[in-house]
This record gives C-alpha cells, sequence and structure tokens, in this order.
C-alpha cells in the first residue's frame, strides 16, 4: 500500500485519543467511512500501549490526554514523529500546551468546535504533506545513488571512451547532445552529468518531446497564464522556469516540431522566454542537455530539424554505442541486473552460469541495455536455483528448444530498415546472377515454382540480354 493510497483513506491506521467518547466514537465512524481503519482510547496511557505495538499514519488526539500522560513520551520518541502524522485537538485555552507539541513536529491543530468535513479534509491534507515530504528525502537520497558515473558498467573499449569523455564535460555548462538508440541509457547519462555538474543541489528537470503535442510541449516548457487557450484555468510553471540554475533535459528533441524548435533556439540564445498568453519576460540560466535515437543530421538534410538549433545543443556530443558493439559487458551488466533483482524478488539468485553468459553474448539485442535489464528480471524471477542458466534464458529465441542453436542470420538488417520490395527484388536478382540468369534454376534455389519466377520477374520488371537471345 502507497502513502498516496493512505491521503485518500484506503486502509491508513489512525488512532483517535479523546475522553469524549460520543465525540470519539462520531469521528471514528465518519473516518471509517472513508475506509480508514481507525483505533480508538481515551486516555494517554492506553495510546502509549498501542503505539508501541502497532503502527499508525496518523495519531489524532486530544491535547489535554498527551499532556496527561506526559508530553515527553511523544517528543522524546522520534520514530513516532516521523513515521506518524500528529493531529491535535484541543479548546483555545489549551494553545500553550499546542504550542509546545507544534514546535516538536506535529503536523496540525485542530481548535473545537469542529465540522466532521473539515476535520476529514484537514486529515487528509496532513497525510498528503507528510508522503510528499518522505517522497522528496527519498528521491534526493536515491537520485545520488542513481546517477553515479561509478555506478555505470562496461569495461569494452567503446564505453570507457564515453566515460572519459562524461568526466571531462561534467563540470563544464556546455550544451550536450546524446545520441543513441533506444534503451542504451541517455536519461542515466543525462542525470549522472547533471548530479557530477556544480548545478547538482539544483533540479534535474525531464521533458519527453515525442510523448506531447506542439501545443501541450509549449506549455510544459514555457508555461501559461490563466486564459492563455480554452481550459487554462490557472497559471503554470514551465520546465524551464522549474530547470532554473540546474539542467533541462530535453528527451527526443529529433521529434519536436519546427514551430517549437524555433521558440526553443530563442531562448537558447536570449535566455529569456514569456509564458504562453503572458508579457512578462522570464530570464532563466538553465544548462541543456539533449537526447535523440534519429539521425539528426540526416532529418536536417530531410527540412525537419533546425540546422542553427542543432549546433546550439550539439557543442559536446556523447554517442552510446549499441549493446552489440560492446559485447563483453553483457556478463557485467547481467550480474549486476541479476543482484538487483534477487533482492527486490527475495531469491537468493546470486549469479550468471558461463554458458548463459555466451549465450547472451550471441544476442542481437534491439532494444539495448533495457532490454537486457528486462530479460535478466523475468529470468530471475523463473529460476529454481541459485544462478541463472542457458534454460532460463530460452524465452530469448522464441520458439527455441532447450540444446538448440539459433541460428545465424542469412543477413544483416541496416540501422534505417528496408522496404520489403527492395529486399525482395534484391534477392531474386543475386540468385539470377549467381544462376548465371537461368530462371528455373534460381527457381529450385529459392524454393519456389518456375511460374512463380516467371511471374515475380515480370512484376519487378526485371530484364537480361541473355533472356533476349533465348526468344
Amino acid at each position: 500500500m502507497g502513502v498516496e493510497d493512505l491521503a485518500v483513506g484506503q486502509a491508513g491506521r489512525i488512532l483517535i485519543v479523546d475522553r469524549k467518547s460520543r465525540i470519539r466514537q462520531e469521528t471514528a465512524a465518519a473516518l471509517r467511512g472513508l475506509d480508514y481503519h481507525v483505533d480508538e482510547v481515551d486516555n494517554g496511557d492506553q495510546a502509549r500501549a498501542l503505539l508501541n505495538k502497532s503502527s499508525y499514519q496518523l495519531l489524532l488526539a486530544e491535547v489535554s490526554q498527551l499532556a496527561g500522560c506526559g508530553f515527553e513520551f511523544l517528543l522524546g520518541q522520534e520514530a513516532i514523529l516521523s513515521s506518524t502524522v500528529v493531529v491535535l485537538m484541543a479548546a483555545a485555552s489549551s494553545v500553550d500546551d499546542v504550542a509546545a507539541v507544534m514546535r516538536a513536529g506535529a503536523a496540525d491543530f485542530i481548535q473545537r468546535p469542529y465540522g466532521l468535513d473539515e476535520l476529514c479534509l484537514r486529515l487528509e491534507k496532513a497525510l498528503k504533506v507528510r508522503f510528499y515530504e518522505h517522497e522528496l528525502t527519498y528521491l534526493r537520497h536515491e537520485r545520488n545513488i542513481i546517477y553515479r558515473f561509478e555506478n555505470f558498467i562496461g569495461e569494452s573499449p567503446a564505453i570507457k571512451q564515453v566515460f572519459a569523455l562524461l568526466g571531462r564535460v561534467a563540470n563544464s555548462n556546455a550544451s550536450i547532445l546524446i545520441s543513441g538508440e533506444t534503451g542504451t541509457g541517455k536519461e542515466l547519462v543525462a542525470g549522472a552529468i547533471h548530479y557530477s555538474s556544480p548545478r547538482a543541489a539544483k533540479s534535474f528537470i525531464k521533458v519527453n518531446c515525442a510523448a506531447l503535442h506542439d501545443n501541450l510541449l509549449e506549455s510544459e516548457l514555457f508555461g501559461h497564464e490563466k486564459g492563455a487557450y480554452t481550459g487554462a484555468s490557472r497559471q503554470r510553471i514551465g520546465r524551464f522556469e522549474q530547470a532554473d540554475r540546474g539542467t533541462l533535459f530535453l528527451d527526443e528533441i529529433g521529434d519536436m516540431s519546427l514551430a517549437t524548435q524555433a521558440k526553443l533556439l530563442r531562448v537558447l540564445q536570449e535566455k529569456e522566454f514569456e509564458r504562453l498568453g503572458g508579457d512578462k519576460t522570464i530570464k532563466v540560466d538553465a544548462r541543456i542537455i539533449s537526447a535523440s535515437n534519429k539521425d539528426l543530421a540526416k532529418i536536417i538534410r530531410e527540412g525537419d530539424f533546425r540546422e542553427d538549433l542543432f549546433y546550439r545543443i550539439n557543442v559536446i556530443n556523447v554517442h552510446l554505442p549499441p549493446l552489440r558493439e560492446r559485447r563483453e559487458d553483457i556478463p557485467l551488466l547481467a550480474e549486476s541486473f541479476i543482484r538487483k533483482f534477487a533482492a527486490d524478488l527475495k531469491k537468493n539468485t546470486a549469479t550468471l552460469h558461463p554458458e548463459a553468459a555466451r549465450f547472451l553474448q550471441q544476442h542481437h539485442w534491439p532494444g539495448n541495455v533495457r532490454e537486457l535489464q528486462n530479460c535478466i528480471e523475468r529470468a530471475v524471477l523463473m529460476s529454481d536455483g541459485s544462478e541463472i542458466v542457458k534454460s532460463d534464458l530460452l524465452f530469448l529465441k522464441g520458439i527455441c528448444q532447450e540444446g538448440e542453436d539459433e541460428p545465424d542470420p542469412l543477413f544483416a538488417i541496416p540501422l534505417q530498415g528496408l522496404k520489403l520490395e527492395e529486399m525482395e527484388r534484391s534477392l531474386i536478382v543475386e540468385t539470377l546472377k549467381a544462376c548465371n540468369w537461368v530462371q528455373k534454376d534460381a527457381a529450385v534455389m529459392l524454393g519456389i515454382s518456375k511460374r512463380v519466377m516467371n511471374y515475380k520477374v515480370k512484376q519487378l520488371g526485371l530484364a537480361n540480354a541473355r533472356w533476349l537471345k533465348n526468344r
């Protein structure tokens, strides 16, 4: 159960301490109606016993009852105030006692008499605030673990070159373009650059340019004023403002429209912009890190990306090699993922069998490191032993049985792809050449009938001087 659920009352545990039984029982009934689990006691000693025995998300207490069992009990236990939201109830005459607990970390104070609707809203708000405090603390801790260069794994020459470049550029303010196929870890590299830079204490803001339509992307980047367009019911602060003095990561920038590219270029040049529907100029200092799995030079030639913007974002280029070009790193990455998922799934899987490692190195990995991570997660989940063996990985073949070797591909598909018609034409022409342009021999080699070969020759408009002589 997540803390977000507790904020709306799904099975959150609440302890009520109140000597007035009627009010206590009415309050408990109202909270149970919102799906909270509620315990209720009428004095501080009983509350002490329950808090020492069980965990509660919220303590709703009458101040006089806490005072009756000693404030020291509550204020002296950091574990209670760190994991339990404390909300106090008191009459105006008890304000001095309330102040002592509020200074110690109580979340809210509700003065009596109160309405049940108001009480429920205040409790929900207090739980949400605590949830976001915990989430922020967690993320601040985790970011320094996740986004570290030393956590990147690889011994291959290709990835070592990347690590060396990252170490040189992290401390600068230069704009960086990270290129590479999907799944190679572009976002992790962007985060590591930020958290290794002088801007690490400020925000690292991410925007997926491919996920939003033009108008939504502009609003996301620059923000908008209330009434800027239909549905803009309030002011919105854009990602550029949020990234001020920090880093803005523009993922899949190659999918950004030309109109939005022009507005982005102006911000990069002038270091200022206006929110949509506004006329106030906002100054901003944000480092730009961009990423794309597209060949930006190619789409510039096609007219779909601005050349001047390309030069602005591509002061430093970091290219992440696909996994198939760093196969020696596959066992290292796999072992790292095994440790991670074994801990998450509470499995005793600890290592990778050498045969399984060789099998992984033979796979093409079109999804790169992300595909390998998903593969290892599945293997750890399904494995019954202390190591991953080849049989745990045969799902990579799709239809192969254990013991079968994966056949080598007949030919390599170029990264830019190809059309089926072009591939068929090339295959037939090359087969005809190999058979000295004898159609019946080529048909046998391709496993088709002579009639089908004749049809394909006519369909593709193939011709050869030898055929004309035989007429």
